[in-house]
């Protein structure tokens, strides 16, 4: 019978100290997210035995159990499905938001292992009071000799935790009213010199592209004009076929630091391009946008045990998160701003953006479909399909629900036939316009293996960056012949005491973070240690050796697990350092036949982009047959 010690990671950690001696025996783990407070307890309980490494354990659980989750969910959104249940992030399954498939994996994790080991005794650290509440839950119903430390402490940080939870919730709500009030401000400010009625000239819109794309920091280029970062030189191609092209902003269609709306749209203004999206968005719409969704996004209310087990606290804790975020609210006010289309009789010949499967999408569909507000909906693929990212793998109900493009266009032919495979039924291929940059970018060069560059990169994941870099910083810290260069990803900020926690308080004097494209860096690197991030891709296809980082704080959605031959991974430092040893170690010829075995493979990711290929966002499918 299995001996557990269940303890959150909020924990005084003092009053462990006090009690070391009971724990010495112990097989401890830590399930969670934050890479600074495992160090703390790493510190912390550095007598006992060495913690439990989970990277390989997590992610093989999530492999397994994938394909029922995504069945799950569909199933409950069968007796759920409207539109505030594909609102939520439930519905939606993005890891970067919901938390509920990573700690089922954890859960499954950590009982898998005492199930297999069990004549060990364990203390295990939680972080998620959800997770910590299923797990006790479990080991009380299969009789473990359990005991869960401070119990009530944690339930007492579990509840300000919570309440929390609404404060920022509702500021970051009343912040995104600021924003689109700000907003509609500028619009009408840049619209006033060409303002006109488009419900009075519906046949003016027969011809015209809607495009919904993201404005960033880099959306403006040193003579001023807009680029299209995302679409390239579609808008341009589009608008040679005798298309119009419209651009419409809402609130969530800005990522960006430190330039403001007005610079950003006067460009498109000044060309006509800027559609007026403050006079289809009322006051009123704002308010239902704020409240609606605190009333009305708390579905699923009743869940079934997912594979035997009960885990209403995990379901619980991200309904709650759904109802509270301002991300639910962002995404409302699409489907309201296409409601307005649709009341003024504004009818396109394509909407057009990009496609994630993020609720936002969702939302637009729906209401463009609701309100026959566009001939043909079309989603472009513009990144990568990443690993267990379940954004992009609807099953029966959501395919029948209407949240999803007619069409969806690939930036690769690889990511066509995957689609496919997962039961998309119009898919075609329109070249990688983001990445156009890499044509022919793949080219042999002499390698410095004496004094190699290293360059870290990872995803806009704070906790991932955190762990990618602990295990960077042990690998590489005495190594001083390697240039460490830390790419971190532009919508991140890490601050000096973070760099601190996981440095050990001193910054080795080789490991430098730059602030450079990536297209630059690229050119200059030896090899690029990554995690769950298409730079991946964008490395091979310039030629340079990755190595992915096998997370225990973030599903491993590495891109190259659909292509396993070009994968090298590691789940600790001390693979970390053995592989990247193993590969500056080649010689210049090893190094060239590996390069020659990745160029046709890089043209399936990167399709290039063509006539036939841009011509696929024009015509229809009928058509093009």
């Amino acid at each position: 019978m299995s001996n557990l010690i269940l303890v959150s990671a909020d924990l005084d950690l003092s009053r462990i100290k006090h009690n070391l001696q009971s724990y010495m025996n112990k097989t401890w783990m830590y399930a969670g997210q934050d890479v600074r407070l495992r160090i703390r307890w790493e510190n912390t309980l550095v007598h006992l035995q060495p913690r439990v490494n989970l990277s390989y354990q997590l992610q093989e659980a999530a492999d397994s159990l994938s394909d029922d989750f995504n069945l799950w969910i569909d199933t409950i959104g069968q007796s759920n499905s409207s539109l505030f249940w594909w609102l939520g992030q439930i519905a939606e399954k993005n890891p970067f938001v919901s938390s509920l498939f990573f700690n089922l994996c954890y859960f499954k994790t950590i009982i898998d292992y005492i199930h297999n080991n069990p004549d060990k005794n364990y203390l295990v650290v939680v972080e998620n009071h959800a997770l910590r509440r299923t797990l006790s839950n479990y080991a009380k119903k299969n009789q473990w000799q359990f005991v869960e430390i401070d119990k009530w402490f944690a339930e007492l940080q579990s509840l300000k935790k919570s309440v929390a939870e609404i404060f920022y919730g509702l500021l970051a709500k009343i912040n995104l009213a600021k924003n689109w009030i700000s907003l509609r401000l500028i619009l009408r400010d840049l619209y006033k010199y060409q303002s006109r009625n488009y419900s009075e000239h519906n046949c003016q819109l027969s011809k015209t592209i809607l495009f919904h794309s993201w404005v960033r920091d880099d959306s403006i280029d040193s003579q001023g004009e807009f680029i299209d970062q995302f679409f390239g030189k579609l808008p341009d191609f589009i608008k040679s076929h005798g298309f119009k092209v419209q651009y419409f902003h809402l609130p969530l269609s800005f990522v960006t630091k430190s330039s403001g709306p007005y610079y950003l749209l006067k460009p498109l203004a000044d060309k006509g391009l800027l559609f007026p999206s403050h006079n289809y968005y009322k006051i009123i719409d704002l308010f239902k946008s704020m409240i609606y969704p605190m009333f009305l996004c708390w579905k699923p209310l009743k869940v079934q045990k997912f594979n035997s087990w009960e885990i209403n606290d995990l379901i619980l804790q991200d309904r709650w998160n759904q109802v509270w975020s301002s991300r639910t609210s962002a995404a409302y006010m699409y489907y309201l701003f296409a409601a307005r289309l649709g009341e003024r009789g504004i009818r396109f010949n394509k909407t057009l953006g990009t496609f994630e499967n993020h609720i936002w999408e969702k939302s637009f569909n729906l209401g463009v479909r609701h309100f026959n507000v566009s001939d043909e909906i079309v989603g472009y693929q513009h990144t990568t399909l990443n690993w267990n990212y379940h954004c992009y793998s609807p099953k029966l109900n959501e395919f029948k629900s209407g949240v999803l493009p007619d069409r969806v266009i690939c930036s690769g032919s690889i990511w066509e036939s995957e689609l496919i495979k997962r039961g998309y039924s119009n898919v075609d291929v329109g070249g990688a316009l983001r990445f156009e940059f890499l044509s022919n970018k793949m080219e042999s060069c002499d390698r410095d293996n004496n004094e190699p560059i290293i360059l870290v990169a990872v995803n806009a994941g704070g906790f991932l960056t955190l762990e990618v870099l602990r295990q960077v910083y042990l690998a590489f810290k005495q190594e001083k012949h390697s240039k460490i260069l830390i790419k971190v990803h532009p919508h991140l900020q890490i601050d000096s005491v973070d760099f601190d926690t996981i440095f050990d308080g001193n910054k080795p004097s080789n490991f430098e973070v730059i602030d450079r494209p990536m297209s630059e860096l690229l050119l200059e690197v030896d090899l690029l240690i990554y995690s769950s991030t298409s730079v991946c891709l964008e490395a091979l296809a310039m030629g340079v050796p990755v190595i992915s980082v096998i997370p225990e704080t973030f599903l491993d959605l590495d891109d190259l697990r659909l292509l396993p031959n070009l994968r090298c991974a590691t789940g600790s430092y001390q693979e970390l350092f053995l592989q990247s040893e193993k590969i500056l170690g080649r010689s210049q010829g090893e190094y060239e036949d590996w390069l020659s075995k990745i160029g046709d493979t890089m043209t399936d990711v990167f399709s290039p982009v063509t006539v036939n290929t841009l011509e696929s966002f024009i015509l229809s499918e009928e058509s093009r047959e």
